[in-house]
């Protein structure tokens, strides 16, 4: 294969993922996904190469909307969550949501209580960072070397901030922004007339066969 047609491919491929993020960045925007601020950035493993593309979208006061985008080396960023080869991302997004960001706010961890949310994920709950003086890489792994019989959370709440989640693809990561954040919202919904309860028995084995998680579910503890 000649360099031209390795360039030509690398050209589509980034066009196409230029083109997801701004899809994913829309749809969260305009269902109030997004706080106000619109803190939303994306790297994104290119595959079969040493490349990590990278989406940074304008905040509401700046006058270019323009997105930036780079491509940088993933060899050089040593410290980012996809090197983690347990939680089985190619797609890291930075984002800040209303309804989570009070969970960080909060120095608590996030359940997941709603079923939209928790047919997609095998992990029950999204762990808060509260040492911010180590790298989420780090703490991820922690929880992974100390629970593996745990499911790899989707995300980590970043302490009195957003969060950074991780996925497969840039447009169903962003999906599961949209589900898990509509989920802290109900359950803030429900606090207020005595709070989210767990799922009843037989619940979330439903939901899981819905998705065709129900057989790696059985892999995990429940809690």
């Amino acid at each position: 294969m000649s360099q031209s047609t390795i360039d030509e491919e690398l050209a589509l491929y980034v066009d196409t993922a230029k083109s997801d993020a701004i899809h994913a960045f829309e749809f969260l925007r305009d269902s109030s996904t997004l706080s106000a601020s619109l803190i939303f950035q994306i790297s994104h493993r290119i595959p079969g190469q040493d490349k990590l593309l990278s989406v940074r979208f304008a905040q509401p006061w700046e006058r270019d909307k323009t997105p930036r985008v780079k491509i940088t080396r993933f060899s050089d960023q040593k410290e980012s969550l996809l090197n983690e080869s347990r939680l089985e991302a190619d797609t890291l997004i930075h984002a800040h949501t209303p309804y989570l960001a009070a969970w960080s706010l909060a120095h608590k961890p996030f359940p997941i209580l709603y079923v939209a949310a928790q047919r997609h994920l095998l992990a029950r709950e999204i762990p808060n960072h509260l040492e911010r003086t180590r790298s989420p890489l780090e703490v991820v792994r922690e929880r992974l070397d100390a629970r593996p019989d745990l499911a790899p959370p989707p995300a980590l709440l970043e302490s009195n901030g957003g969060a950074n989640f991780w996925g497969t693809g840039i447009v169903k990561t962003a999906e599961l922004i949209l589900l898990i954040e509509e989920a802290a919202r109900f359950q803030a919904i429900a606090a207020q007339i005595g709070g989210a309860q767990t799922y009843t028995p037989g619940a979330i084995e439903l939901q899981w066969k819905r998705t065709g998680l129900l057989e790696r579910a059985s892999q995990y503890a429940v809690a």
